[in-house]
């Protein structure tokens, strides 16, 4: 089946990614930086709404997979001395596995039992990490090397766009194609109706563990992405407001909707920026506060969840609806 039905469909997103070839080479490092930072945060939103948003299963430890994907990529370059090219994969594909590990006890909780589960497994990661400080540089960090194909090093925000835009395009592909298949539809008849599905015939136990396992290895790959595009990483880079952070992207941008996580990841890339350009308009004892931009994230996904349960994804619908029926 076709990707896009209307050329015109097609029109737009050859349009888009004109526009992001230009801005991204044309615009200046920091342009460059934010949309890299934006494709990474997206790969991210997608693994994690193929788990939440079609499944139906919460996780509030997905930072957690991130550290494990670019922990392993760093590892892999600095002391294996594997390729970019093939450390990237082989860490998303461990952190698939892990993934799949951890989706076990979905087969037995739910809802914030399950939710529960996944941040006690934030918190074992980020306990590993800092107990393996030979390997990973403890509480000091790790400094990672940018990444050289066929003799090319992407040591700039303008040429590593490149590679996160080439990852994200295909994450995109193979998460659309999936969720029009056998298996995209028993992950949201599972999220609908675990009951019914079962007396359907799906294997809910394989189904479960196969979402958590491409969740995560969405976002290992995301996580290597990130340890090769800011050259340090930490535990503080992985913490749980980042899962937070990652979750209000989904909502924000639409739960169950593919679009939608990318609307989401934009949104909540950029709104740090925002708050910073707004700070000078607060008062000084707002502007000061320590608690600021989580404060931000929570009012947010306050206002979304009760005035716009859909997110940008179902405004966006919306507003096509009504341009397509205007003026009846």
């Amino acid at each position: 089946m076709r990707i896009f039905d209307e050329f015109l469909t097609w029109a737009w997103v050859a349009a888009l990614v004109t526009s992001l070839f230009i801005c991204s080479q044309a615009g200046g490092n920091y342009v460059a930086y934010m949309l890299n930072l934006i494709f990474i945060n997206a790969i991210v939103a997608v693994g994690l709404n193929l788990l939440t948003g079609f499944t139906g299963l919460i996780s509030l430890g997905h930072a957690a997979f991130v550290a494990i994907g670019a922990y392993g990529s760093a590892i892999l370059t600095a002391k294996v001395s594997l390729p970019f090219w093939v450390a990237c994969p082989t860490s998303a594909a461990l952190t698939g596995l892990i993934g799949f590990v951890v989706g076990l006890p979905s087969l037995r909780l739910t809802g914030i039992y399950l939710a529960l589960v996944t941040m006690a497994f934030e918190f074992i990661v980020d306990e590993i990490i800092l107990q393996l400080s030979g390997l990973t540089g403890g509480a000091a960090g790790l400094s990672v090397q940018p990444p050289t194909m066929a003799g090319i090093s992407f040591n700039s925000y303008q040429s590593y766009f490149f590679i996160t835009f080439s990852s994200l395009a295909l994450v995109l592909l193979c998460a659309k194609n999936l969720l029009r298949g056998t298996v995209g539809r028993a992950l949201m008849a599972i999220r609908d109706s675990e009951t019914a599905a079962e007396v359907m015939g799906i294997h809910l136990a394989w189904y479960k563990t196969v979402s958590f396992s491409l969740s995560a290895a969405c976002a290992g790959l995301a996580g290597s992405l990130y340890a090769h595009f800011i050259l340090f990483i930490s535990p503080d880079n992985f913490t749980l407001f980042h899962s937070i952070a990652f979750i209000v992207m989904i909502v924000v941008g639409g739960l169950g909707s593919i679009s939608g996580s990318v609307m989401g990841a934009l949104f909540m890339t950029a709104l740090p920026e925002i708050i910073s350009l707004g700070k000078e308009y607060l008062p000084s004892a707002i502007r000061n506060a320590a608690g600021l931009q989580a404060a931000v994230y929570g009012i947010i996904l306050i206002l979304f969840v009760i005035f716009e349960p859909r997110g940008f994804r179902g405004r966006w619908v919306r507003i096509k609806l009504w341009w397509r029926t205007f003026p009846l």
